[in-house]
């Protein structure tokens, strides 16, 4: 997964979010929820806007996130950045 900055990726924890839920075979649906019973009410569309980096993510956000995949909050963090020229990029 990459990050290129000025690319209008508004966060870095998406893709990851995404693939561990996935990798737990929780739909989008029951993420919602589970985030809910934690005191967080993010809707199916706000799940897919974080995932796709369409949305930023506050960091209370996060580690609700870490706490319903049962992880440590710096999982989610764990993003390969590819370095690049301001230039190049986008």
């Amino acid at each position: 997964m990459y990050y290129k900055d000025g690319c209008g990726v508004l966060n870095v924890v998406g893709p990851k979010l995404r693939s561990l839920r996935n990798g737990r075979n929780i739909s989008q649906t029951e993420f919602s929820r589970l985030c809910r019973e934690k005191g967080v009410k993010r809707s199916v569309a706000t799940i897919s806007k974080i995932e796709n980096q369409l949305r930023s993510v506050y960091d209370y956000e996060v580690q609700i996130f870490a706490d319903v995949l049962g992880i440590p909050i710096d999982e989610l963090y764990a993003v390969e950045v590819e370095e690049t020229d301001v230039q190049d990029a986008c």
